[in-house]
């Protein structure tokens, strides 16, 4: 993933992966919602989901994009829970912010997991920490494409 420095690189990065503006997967984002529910109450938690999750996933859910080159990173754009635990994971930092939290995204090599909350604002989860990406889909891409150090999330 290069270093996204700009809206326009954002759009660029995305276009690579398969997304154009207006694209919509309803039944295959639906189909993704469901089966992270189910994996989450099976992981003994609980998620809801929130409506700027849902509508982000309706327009990149399935997208593929490559992150780190030398190691085969990449970041699929659907929900998943990436390890045993990561439920109470998930609620601990919701809880902590007040708000509720989907996931949208995660990375392959770390499995750290881009999550949305009620205000669309975006949060990643990492096994190094909690942090915040961006108020919006632009600033959280590009923050994210850094790498660290990112701002802790609470």
């Amino acid at each position: 993933m290069p270093v996204l420095k700009s809206p326009e690189a954002v759009d660029a990065w995305l276009s690579d992966a398969g997304w154009c503006p207006g694209r919509r997967c309803d039944a295959l984002a639906a189909a993704e919602v469901a089966g992270v529910l189910r994996d989450f109450r099976a992981d003994g938690g609980r998620l809801e989901v929130v409506a700027p999750a849902l509508a982000f996933l309706r327009e990149h859910v399935g997208l593929v994009a490559p992150r780190h080159a030398s190691t085969g990173d990449r970041v699929e754009f659907r929900p998943r829970l990436m390890y045993r635990g990561a439920a109470e994971d998930v609620r601990e930092l919701a809880d902590a912010l007040g708000r509720n939290l989907f996931p949208v995204a995660h990375d392959t090599y770390d499995g750290g997991t881009v999550l949305m909350d009620e205000a669309g604002r975006f949060f990643y989860l990492h096994h190094s920490g909690e942090y915040f990406l961006g108020e919006e889909k632009y600033s959280a891409l590009m923050r994210y494409s850094r790498g660290h150090p990112l701002d802790p999330a609470t």
